[in-house]
């Protein structure tokens, strides 16, 4: 009697009688039978998963439920209702993405379009992967730098000082720069900017800027030993190399 139900759910399954939540609902009750009769092959191509919406368990359950009828030498049709229904809603999944990405591409340029006049590789790197847990503000009025400036006990290199004025605050996926957190440090005899933290090679590795040579480093403190490593030559190649090419693979 449980095996000729199971067998006319299937089949109203195959043909495409039930709607997905009446399915997602009956296997809900009755997966412990369907793997006891069907074996745990079979019941691991039918299972719903939580992650999938309700027509794509209908469709992927319609595969699995098809393939164990033919197994047991029973006939049914199969119909395309599913199928359709889950190519529908990838299709319009795909668009949704598509028009939040232009929408994205409006509100990246209207936001930091500015940034395109020094650091134009990094702005069109923003339009692919800005999201709104990303955090970019506008940068620092001279005075600030002025300021900072007293309290460093230096001059800030020209190239920084442009960085500074066009953002203030930098706060991406592995990547921190503060101009408030702006501070010195001397490694291995060597006196260093610490611009924040870049983590290419760990978690927490600080982005250090050679006040000797300009060039921009990481210190690698999960190295054995920690070590100072050159990323790039500049700020500018760190920013329009180094850090697109980060985001870009982060991205992908």
């Amino acid at each position: 009697m449980i095996l000729q139900k199971l067998i006319e759910k299937f089949i109203s399954l195959s043909e495409g009688k039930l709607t997905a939540q009446e399915w997602m609902d009956w296997f809900t009750d009755h997966k412990d039978t369907v793997e006891k009769i069907c074996g745990r092959t079979a019941f691991l191509k039918i299972k719903t998963k939580e992650s999938f919406s309700a027509i794509r368990n209908a469709y992927i359950g319609q595969l699995g439920a098809f393939e164990w009828l033919q197994s047991v030498k029973i006939n049914t049709t199969f119909s395309d209702l599913y199928k359709k229904g889950w190519e529908k809603e990838f299709e319009d999944f795909c668009k949704a993405e598509k028009q939040k990405e232009k929408q994205l591409q409006k509100d990246v340029e209207k936001k930091f379009g500015y940034l395109k006049d020094h650091y134009p590789k990094f702005f069109r790197q923003l339009t692919r992967s800005y999201s709104d847990s990303d955090i970019i503000e506008a940068g620092v009025q001279q005075e600030f730098i002025l300021n900072k400036e007293k309290e460093l006990s230096m001059k800030i290199p020209e190239d920084l000082t442009t960085w500074y004025q066009n953002v203030s605050i930098l706060k991406l996926e592995g990547i921190d720069i503060d101009f408030q957190e702006l501070s010195t440090e001397t490694i291995e005899k060597k006196q260093y900017l610490i611009l924040g933290e870049f983590w290419l090679y760990g978690d927490g590795d600080q982005l250090l800027y050679s006040l000797e040579n300009q060039n921009i480093y990481i210190f690698a403190h999960e190295h054995s030993p920690p070590k100072v490593i050159k990323i790039a030559n500049s700020l500018s190649d760190f920013v329009e190399k180094k850090m697109v090419t980060y985001l870009n693979e982060y991205e992908s």
